[in-house]
């Protein structure tokens, strides 16, 4: 009788707690979080939350989903991540959700799948179809005593629950590198001597080295691999097997999020500028500066910050893609929201899919490329509208002058802005005319902005640091500074670590080439005007 008035109590407290207004990731939206019911007996509290996105999908090639996790907070504490109760009875398949996957909110076509890791769930459309996602009261289940939280503490934490839109990459043989071989994109992979591009079809150990037959990259300068003969173990993921990635490249928003669940000490970790004192005069942390560098847009209050506890950050363009991202900042956020970085072997897989390799192609599949000049609406929100309005427009590069080419030129050879955009933008609009994958410039899977915008940074096969990782994910926890410490990813210098991709200050389509690996094994360390982040799962 005791433990049932106590169940009582605590359920009716907990149906008040709310979560301190919404979260957005794009064009996700995750709203009205709260504690609904708290079992004393099973140690467990339902956590209840609304989520809406746009442009889902599920067909007979793949489907999209999002990520979702959360966070608690006890009085006087820090966040800390939330554990599930159980986890889904089988692997992902998005062909059959059949048993193991159970929707709990008010779109019955949605399923939840939570992985054995347990530190979230996908959230996924479950029967075949296309357009918006808006489910009520989506339910997961707290194992709150796994997280040394006690029954009376329950109704005193903050919940926040947090978001991130996927894409599910099926298992299935691809082809990496370019019909061209050592003709092709500088660096790109072929099977040597020059027999086209080359076929990953399991997860077996591949050979690096000059033999014919064996994988092969030429090594023009040292940002492309170590010496071969070397092997890239069983155990790195190749592309293969299934994965998650996500959709769009990290945002602003999302990085806000992440930075205003931290500790100080984790924070200055974080940023470039100095967040010790009460007065944070470059208060843009990213760029150290007290004004918008290349459109990077998070910030903090100048004054009134104290000296003791967290920051407060904002940005004021929420859906813009995030620059200046150092490795240890794309490592953290793994780490901090149970994602793991992909593998340059992966890049290529969810840019190409099972399809042939096709000469200098970008991530959407053809060499046909439109530069968004600028764009119309309100910038960084997510919804503007490219421009021009008319034609090819799919990809965001030749903003700004190119770093070889500082010295050289005066002033850029475009107009409009220098540095990323919103990740949607592409898709806000389709041109009459243009093919959907194409003018939006998509990947076959249905991944965005893979070719331009911000450096995809990638878990290279060219260093032995690289080849090391596993694909363990994070576990939603960082180390006391800050940083992620998950076993065989590469450290905070980066070493191991390396870019694919192109970015938006690429002064020509030839650097947005999904092939190309000129700077594939380049461990920087620092935070960069290009890098953005983008993981899986």
């Amino acid at each position: 009788m005791k433990n049932r008035i106590l169940f009582m109590l605590i359920t009716s407290f907990c149906c008040m707690l709310l979560n301190q207004g919404q979260v957005y990731a794009s064009h996700l939206k995750i709203e009205n979080p709260l504690v609904s019911v708290i079992n004393p007996e099973k140690k467990a509290a339902k956590v209840q939350f609304d989520i809406s996105w746009d442009n889902s999908w599920k067909d007979d090639i793949n489907c999209d989903g999002a990520w979702v996790f959360a966070k608690f907070k006890l009085p006087n504490g820090n966040w800390k991540h939330l554990t599930l109760k159980d986890e889904s009875r089988r692997p992902f398949n998005h062909k059959d959700q059949s048993t193991g996957f159970t929707s709990k909110g008010s779109d019955p076509n949605l399923g939840i799948w939570i992985p054995a890791e347990k530190t979230g769930a996908f959230i996924f459309r479950a029967k075949e179809g296309k357009g918006p996602v808006n489910s009520k009261n989506v339910t997961l289940v707290w194992d709150y005593a796994t997280d040394n939280v006690l029954d009376n503490e329950v109704p005193q934490a903050m919940i926040k629950v947090f978001g991130l839109e996927m894409v599910y990459v099926p298992q299935d043989k691809h082809y990496v590198g370019d019909p061209k071989g050592p003709n092709g994109p500088d660096n790109c992979f072929y099977a040597y001597p020059d027999n086209d591009a080359y076929l990953i079809k399991s997860e077996s150990p591949i050979l690096v080295d000059k033999i014919k037959g064996a994988l092969y990259c030429d090594q023009d300068n040292p940002r492309s691999r170590e010496d071969v003969p070397f092997t890239i173990p069983e155990e790195f993921p190749k592309g293969y097997k299934a994965f998650w990635i996500m959709k769009y490249e990290l945002s602003s928003r999302q990085f806000v999020d992440f930075l205003n669940t931290l500790t100080r000490k984790q924070q200055q970790n974080m940023v470039e500028s100095d967040i010790s004192g009460d007065v944070i005069t470059n208060y843009y942390v990213k760029t150290n500066t007290e004004d918008e560098h290349l459109r990077n847009s998070i910030v903090c209050s100048k004054t009134g910050n104290g000296t003791t506890e967290p920051v407060k950050f904002y940005t004021y363009a929420p859906a813009r893609t995030l620059n200046y991202t150092s490795w240890s900042n794309i490592a953290a956020f793994g780490d901090w929201s149970g994602l793991r970085p992909i593998t340059e072997l992966e890049y290529e897989k969810a840019s190409r899919g099972p399809k042939e390799a096709v000469v200098d192609e970008g991530a959407w599949g053809t060499t046909d490329v439109g530069r968004v000049q600028t764009f119309d609406g309100a910038d960084g929100s997510g919804y503007e509208i490219k421009i021009p309005e008319k034609g090819l427009v799919n990809a965001c590069l030749g903003g700004g002058i190119a770093p070889f080419d500082v010295g050289k030129k005066t002033k850029p050879d475009n107009p409009g802005f220098e540095g990323p955009i919103s990740g949607e933008i592409l898709e806000n609009t389709r041109h009459e005319g243009i093919p959907e994958r194409i003018g939006y410039g998509a990947s076959y899977y249905g991944v965005m902005n893979l070719s331009g915008n911000v450096w995809e940074r990638c878990v290279t096969i060219g260093h032995k640091l690289g080849r090391q990782f596993t694909g363990i994910h994070g576990d939603g926890k960082l180390d006391v500074d800050g940083f992620a410490d998950v076993q065989f990813w590469p450290g905070r210098d980066g070493t191991g670590a390396g870019n694919r991709g192109g970015v938006w200050s690429s002064p020509a389509f030839k650097y947005l080439r999904m092939a190309l690996r000129f700077a594939a094994n380049f461990p920087k360390s620092e935070d960069g005007k290009n890098s953005g982040c983008r993981l899986g799962f």
